[in-house]
């Protein structure tokens, strides 16, 4: 399944593709994406994560076509 990922700078991109999308295996979930995009276990829980717009769980199993947002808790200015 493919899902549209839009992530931070500090995120690796290395598996999103030039269209910004992730192929994950199916019953994949939220943390499956923060894991593949390299952001370690203690950073996940304070991460703002939103599937398909909506403020999610970590273990929340994505579908096919689904938009991973994510935001950083802490930002400069």
């Amino acid at each position: 399944m493919n899902v549209k990922v839009y992530a931070s700078g500090f995120c690796s991109f290395e598996h999103i593709d030039d269209d910004g999308f992730m192929s994950l295996p199916e019953g994949a979930s939220l943390n499956d994406v923060l894991k593949k995009l390299g952001i370690p276990y203690p950073l996940r829980r304070i991460l703002f994560a939103a599937v398909n717009y909506e403020h999610v769980k970590l273990n929340t199993r994505l579908k096919d076509g689904d938009v991973v947002s994510l935001l950083s808790a802490r930002a400069g200015g």
